[in-house]
C-alpha cells in the first residue's frame, strides 16, 4: 500500500505487508484503490510506478491473474502507464459468495467447495473499517476485498472499460451542442426542439454503445450542453427578436409617412406582447398604405407598368391592362412594347431601355402608338431601402396634344424665320439700290429692327426645345467672322473694331450658328452704344476660374456706360434702354436674353459691367473644349 503524502518531503511511503506474510508469499502486488471527487470507487490503475521504464508495481489482482495464467492480462497490455485508470463494473452486491475465516479454519467448509477457487482473504465487518462507497444502486458499501474480488473477475472477463481520452470526450460533448447551433440558424423551432429531444436521446445511446466497447464516454457534459444550449438560445433569440421590434418600430415612428399606430388597451402585458401588438397594427397600417398606392397607380390617367430585373412585367394600371387578355402579369417587356409601340419607333424605345440612346438633357423617348397618340416613356428604377435595385417603373404620359402644340409652334418659328424675314430682306435689297435719304433710311432701319427681332425671337425658341448638340469651335474665327459682318455698319460711323487675340486657337464645345448670333449681338451693341469714331475693343484670352480653363472674350465701348437701373437686369426679356444709344434703331429687349440663354447653354458666363475710365464692357467666358484640354496635358 501507498501511503500519500510521504514522510520527511516524500512524495509518497510504501508499506509493505508484514514479514509473516512477505516471506512466503509468491509476489507482491499494490493494493492502492482510486477515489473520484465525490469519494466514490470506481476505477483502478493496475500498476502502479513507471510501466514504460517496468519499475512499477502491478496490482494485487494483475499479481494473481498471472500466477493463474502465466501472463499478464489483456488490460495490463493495453495501458500506456501505470497512470491510466480503468473503470471497473461492479457485479450486483453478493455477485462474490463470501465465507467466514472461522469457519473455514473450523472445518465447516467442505474442501470440495474451495477446490480450483480463487480466494481472497480481507475483512469485511464494517466496524473494521475497510469499506468504501461504490456506485451502486442501493448506495452502500463495499468491502475492500470484494472491491478486489470485482477487479479481478473484469480482469479475467477482460471487460474494464476504458474511459475516453479528453480531446475526443471535448469533441463529443460538443458535437450536439454545435449540431443544435447550427439548427437554431436554419431551422424552424418547431423542429429545433424536436431535435434536441432527439440528440439527449442519441446521447445516451452513444453512451450505451460505446460501452458494450469496454469504452466509456460520460454523457453528462454533453446532456448539460445540450439542455442549457436551448434557453439560452431561445433567450438571445427572444432578446434579439424584441430589440429588432423596438428598433424598426422606432424606424417606423421617425419615417416621413405618417401613418398613426393605434394603440387599444391591453391590459397588463409583457414587453414583447406589447410589442407585438404594436408591429402588428404597424403592419396593419402599412398594409392600408400598399392598397392606397396600389389604387393609386391603378387609376392613373396614363399607362404605367413595373418590371422586375428580368424585364417580367409585375403589375400594370387599368390603361396599361386595356387589350390586354387576363392582365399584364405573365407578359415579357418586349411583349408589352408590342401592344404599345409602332413598328417604326420601337427601336428607338428599345434603345432608350437598353441605355443606348439616353437623351442627355430629357430622360425620356417620344414614340408614337398603334393608335397614332403620342406617348413620352420614362423608366424610373425601384431601389430598396437598403439601396438594391429591385426592378423599373415604365410610366406612359400622352403627350399628344403637348406634341401637336410643338409642331404648331415649329411652323410659327418657320413663319418667323422665312416667311417674316423674307419680305424685309427684299426691302433691303431694294433700299441699297435707291439714293440715300432720310425716308429710305427709316424704313432700312426699321427693317433691320425687324429682322434682328425675329433672330432673336426665333434663336430664344429654338434653345428652349432643342437638344443641346456641340462640336469643336476655333472660337477666336468665329468671333472675328461676327466683327467682319458688321463693318459696314462700323464704316457708316467710322467706328474701329479691334480684334485682339491671344487665345493661342483655342477651342470651344459650342453650336457655330448659336454662338455667332451671340457676337454679332454684342459687337452690334456696343457699336450702337459707340460715339461717332470711336473704337470697339475684343479681346480673347485664355482664363481660369476655379482650376477649371475658360476662353475669355471681353467687348468693350468707349460710350458712356450702363445705367443704374439697368445694371441689375441687362439679361431679361424685354429690358431696353436706348437712351444712351447712337442709333435711330431701337432695341426690343431681346439680344441680351438671347446671348445669356446661349452662354448658359454651353455651361458659361456673361458678366456686365462699367468701366473705370468710360464705357461698357460686357465679359463672356465659356468652357474649353476637353479634347483640346488632354492634348495640352
Amino acid at each position: 500500500h501507498f501511503v500519500f503524502p510521504g514522510r520527511d518531503g516524500a512524495e509518497y511511503d510504501v508499506k509493505l505487508p508484514i514479514g509473516a506474510f512477505a516471506d512466503v508469499a509468491s509476489g507482491l502486488g499494490n493494493v492502492n484503490l482510486t477515489l473520484d471527487a465525490d469519494g466514490l470507487v470506481r476505477r483502478s490503475a493496475l500498476c502502479f510506478g513507471d510501466k514504460m521504464s517496468e519499475s512499477n508495481w502491478p496490482h494485487l489482482m494483475e499479481k494473481i491473474y498471472r500466477s493463474v495464467h502465466g501472463r499478464p492480462s489483456p488490460a495490463f497490455n493495453r495501458i500506456q502507464d501505470c497512470e491510466e485508470t480503468m473503470l471497473v463494473p461492479f457485479a450486483q452486491r453478493g455477485g462474490y459468495q463470501s465465507v467466514s475465516y472461522a469457519a473455514l479454519a473450523n472445518g465447516d467448509v467442505p474442501l470440495t467447495f474451495l477446490k480450483d477457487k480463487i480466494i481472497l482473504i480481507g475483512a469485511t465487518a464494517n466496524g473494521l473499517g475497510d469499506q468504501y462507497s461504490v456506485p451502486l444502486g442501493d448506495g452502500g458499501t463495499l468491502a475492500g476485498v470484494e472491491i478486489m474480488a470485482n477487479l479481478y473477475g473484469a480482469i479475467v472477463r477482460d471487460d474494464l472499460v476504458r474511459p475516453i481520452s479528453f480531446g475526443p470526450q471535448v469533441l463529443l460533448a460538443l458535437l450536439p451542442v454545435w449540431i443544435l447551433l447550427f439548427g437554431f440558424w436554419r431551422w424552424h423551432p418547431r423542429t429545433t426542439i424536436i431535435v434536441s429531444f432527439a440528440l439527449i436521446l442519441a446521447i445516451l445511446v452513444a453512451s450505451a454503445t460505446f460501452l458494450q466497447f469496454a469504452l466509456w464516454f460520460a454523457p453528462g457534459a454533453a446532456l448539460v450542453g445540450v439542455i442549457l444550449v436551448y434557453p439560452i438560445w431561445g433567450w438571445r433569440r427572444l432578446q434579439a427578436t424584441s430589440d429588432f421590434m423596438d428598433s424598426e418600430l422606432n424606424n417606423f415612428h421617425r419615417s416621413k409617412i405618417d401613418i398613426p399606430i393605434m394603440r387599444p388597451e391591453l391590459g397588463p402585458v409583457d414587453v414583447i406582447t406589447g410589442q407585438a401588438e404594436q408591429l402588428t397594427h404597424a403592419i396593419s397600417h402599412v398594409r392600408d398604405l400598399r392598397r392606397f398606392i396600389g389604387d393609386a397607380l391603378r387609376n392613373l390617367p396614363d399607362p404605367m407598368f413595373i418590371t422586375d430585373l428580368e424585364d417580367k412585367v409585375t403589375f400594370v394600371n387599368q390603361l396599361a391592362q386595356t387589350g390586354v387578355e387576363d392582365g399584364a402579369q405573365e407578359l415579357a417587356l418586349d411583349d408589352m412594347l408590342n401592344r404599345f409601340v409602332s413598328l417604326d419607333d420601337l427601336q428607338e424605345v428599345k434603345d432608350y431601355l437598353d441605355l443606348k440612346n439616353r437623351p442627355t438633357k430629357q430622360d425620356y423617348v417620344e414614340f408614337t402608338s398603334l393608335d397614332s397618340e403620342i406617348f413620352a416613356m420614362r423608366r424610373a428604377p425601384i431601389v430598396s431601402d437598403e439601396g438594391s435595385l429591385k426592378g423599373y417603373i415604365h410610366y406612359l404620359a400622352d403627350i399628344t396634344e403637348v406634341a401637336h402644340a410643338a409642331e404648331q409652334r415649329e411652323q410659327v418659328l418657320q413663319l418667323l424665320s422665312h416667311d417674316m424675314r423674307a419680305p424685309q430682306a427684299a426691302i433691303l435689297a431694294l433700299l441699297d439700290g435707291e439714293a440715300a435719304n432720310d425716308i429710305t433710311g427709316r424704313i432700312e432701319g426699321h427693317a433691320r429692327r425687324t429682322l434682328a427681332l425675329a433672330d432673336n425671337f426665333v434663336g430664344l425658341a429654338r434653345i428652349d426645345s432643342s437638344e443641346f448638340a456641340g462640336e469643336d469651335v476655333l472660337l477666336a474665327e468665329l468671333v472675328a467672322e461676327a466683327n467682319d459682318s458688321l463693318w459696314p455698319l462700323c464704316k457708316t460711323r467710322g467706328i474701329q473694331c479691334e480684334v485682339d487675340d491671344q487665345s493661342d486657337g483655342a477651342f470651344v464645345s459650342g453650336e457655330p450658328s448659336t454662338l455667332y448670333r451671340s457676337f454679332v449681338n454684342l459687337i452690334d451693341n456696343a457699336i450702337k452704344y459707340s460715339p461717332e469714331n470711336g473704337v470697339v475693343a475684343v479681346a480673347i484670352r485664355v482664363t481660369e476660374l476655379d482650376r477649371q480653363p475658360f476662353v475669355s472674350v471681353a467687348i468693350a465701348d468707349q460710350g458712356e456706360g450702363i445705367s443704374k437701373e439697368m445694371l441689375g437686369q441687362l439679361f431679361e426679356r424685354f429690358a431696353s434702354d436706348d437712351s444712351m444709344a447712337h442709333s435711330s434703331i431701337k432695341g426690343a429687349g431681346l439680344g441680351l436674353n438671347f446671348v445669356a440663354k446661349v452662354m448658359e447653354r454651353h455651361g458659361g458666363h456673361i458678366r456686365g459691367e462699367n468701366q473705370r475710365d468710360g464705357g461698357a464692357r460686357f465679359t463672356v467666358l465659356l468652357p474649353l473644349a476637353a479634347e483640346i484640354e488632354e492634348n495640352e496635358e
